[in-house]
């Protein structure tokens, strides 16, 4: 059966609602006159997500000197922008920890991969600016995902057998439901409120229009990891050569005036991995 814009509304409006400290951490990231006493006020009302986060903070991901015992040193180390990327990934990851078809946990591990490749090409290329964007775009990307298997087991049950038999993941999904993961997750990242940004990436990482930057850095995060850590037998063929990839150097040489090192790209990506791993046992702990 196709999936319909109505069919979605009615479905959607069941899954599990983002918590309210999240909500709110979102308003404060969209306010310039937010501070970081607004971020811990929030915190501090959510000991749940607030133990999370110093988890996360003392992580090998973040640590980078002496461990950080309260929420408050832990914003001031991280920074107003991670910690409310870090708020929001953590709490999305722990409202969905299990799933019908999905192994969620290996999805999680490769979303949190693509988000820290990104953001590791972002600071290569000496973009400040985007580096914890990049990390939440990328963690995100494939949220579709799990909406399709949380809501809409039987119509997203042919399409996972399929790719699992080596048939194109898009092509399967416009076959059997008529719309793809990307478009339903844009949906629902539009009822989180999430910024236009996120919702271009999540619409547009498998098709990003040139001279997209943020859409453009997903894609290519996603394919590199995809190439590395194959999700199924498709990834296989995947033939990735970015040293002659005119559109990925358009992408980098806009940032940065020029072009990172590929190779050193390439072996991060075993580190990013790992670091994804760490992350989500973090994230799924009680």
């Amino acid at each position: 059966m196709f999936i319909t814009a109505d069919l979605i509304k009615k479905r959607v409006h069941g899954l599990p609602s983002l918590p309210a400290s999240v909500l709110s951490l979102t308003e404060i990231a969209e306010d310039e006159r937010s501070t970081m006493d607004d971020v811990y006020n929030v915190l501090g009302k959510d000991p749940v997500l607030s133990a999370s986060i110093l988890r996360l903070a003392n992580s090998p991901l973040y640590n980078v000197g002496n461990l950080v015992s309260d929420l408050r040193n832990a914003i001031q180390r991280l920074g107003m922008d991670a910690i409310l990327n870090l708020a929001r990934s953590v709490s999305i990851i722990r409202n969905y920890r299990s799933g019908e078809l999905l192994d969620i946990a290996h999805l999680w591990r490769h979303s949190t991969a693509v988000g820290l490749v990104a953001k590791a090409i972002c600071k290569s290329l000496k973009n400040e600016s985007f580096v914890e964007t990049a990390f939440l775009a990328g963690l995100l990307h494939d949220i579709g995902k799990i909406v399709l298997d949380r809501c809409f087991v039987d119509e997203y049950s042919p399409v996972l057998k399929a790719v699992k038999e080596g048939e194109d993941e898009l092509e399967m999904e416009k076959k059997f439901m008529d719309i793809t993961h990307m478009e339903i997750g844009a949906h629902v990242a539009y009822d989180w409120k999430f910024p236009d940004n996120i919702l271009e990436v999540i619409r547009e990482h498998h098709i990003p229009k040139p001279g997209a930057f943020l859409p453009n850095l997903v894609y290519y995060s996603d394919l590199l990891v995809r190439v590395r850590f194959p999700n199924g037998p498709a990834d296989k063929k995947i033939v990735l050569n970015l040293s002659n990839d005119q559109n990925f150097k358009d992408m980098v040489f806009g940032v940065s005036g020029s072009i990172p090192d590929i190779e050193y790209l390439t072996f991060k990506i075993d580190d990013e991995v790992d670091h994804a791993i760490g992350f989500v046992q973090l994230a799924f702990m009680d």
